[in-house]
């Protein structure tokens, strides 16, 4: 799954499972070609507008055909000949909250399915431009199983189009150790911090000289105050017998 913003380029570089089905220069075109075409259903903008006037509209027009419709609706008999008062009220409000109620529905159907089918058609759009670039690569490679390309709806006040991959079964598994595998971001970006190089020590100060590495022997003893190998520490078992032999 890609997550592609439409205000900025797409990533240059191909996925590791992909490299043996769609060259760099492909991969780059076609993505671009996605944010051009998916960019036009996603307007974060226009959905916040959207969504203010629809919740003021929600809010408002109930709430104005409830009294409207108390103004309007006659007091109806209960009985047929005398009317009660009391349940006339009752009956007219209740009719008055019934149409405050359609008109509810009716401004969230009019306000948000419109809304929903653009999207869908943003959708419908896209992934009929991908099915095309599918049709070509099966024209090139006629007996290759590829991977199908589909985005998702774009959503509601986003600002990317999300790519959805489907690698063929069988596909070769990302390595860290691969040829062309993309490195984990913590070896390709170095720290902010300078500092955070040696974790809990830090960089030594400039112009104090560093500590040696103390020296063991080979009984694991310390050796104080170390200034170079002891004669003979270090030399060959080979050699020792040969310097023994001569003396």
């Amino acid at each position: 799954m890609q997550n592609l913003l439409i205000d900025q380029p797409p990533p240059e570089q191909v996925p590791y499972q992909l490299t043996s089905y769609i060259s760099a220069e492909a991969w780059q075109a076609r993505l671009r070609a996605v944010i051009r075409k998916g960019s036009r259903y996603i307007n974060p903008r226009f959905d916040v507008v959207w969504a203010a006037v629809a919740f003021v509209m929600i809010i408002a027009f109930p709430i104005a055909m409830f009294y409207v419709s108390l103004n309007v609706l006659k007091l109806q008999p209960t009985d047929g000949t005398s009317i009660d008062l009391f349940r006339a009220e009752a009956n007219r409000s209740w009719q008055a909250r019934g149409i405050s109620f359609a008109v509810f529905i009716g401004i969230v159907l009019f306000m948000w399915v419109p809304l929903w089918f653009f999207k869908i058609s943003g959708k419908k759009q896209v992934n009929q431009m991908l099915e095309r670039f599918e049709q070509e690569d099966r024209a090139v490679k006629p007996n290759v199983v590829l991977p199908t390309y589909r985005i998702s709806r774009p959503r509601f006040m986003g600002n990317s189009v999300t790519l959805n991959i489907s690698v063929p079964a069988g596909a070769s598994v990302p390595s860290n150790f691969a040829y062309g595998a993309p490195l984990p971001t913590y070896i390709v970006n170095r720290p902010a911090d300078p500092n955070a190089v040696a974790y809990g020590y830090g960089q030594p100060p400039a112009g104090v000289p560093m500590t040696g590495v103390p020296l063991y022997n080979q009984f694991d003893e310390k050796i104080p105050g170390y200034s170079a190998p002891a004669p003979g520490l270090y030399v060959p078992d080979d050699t020792k017998h040969e310097r023994e032999s001569l003396v």
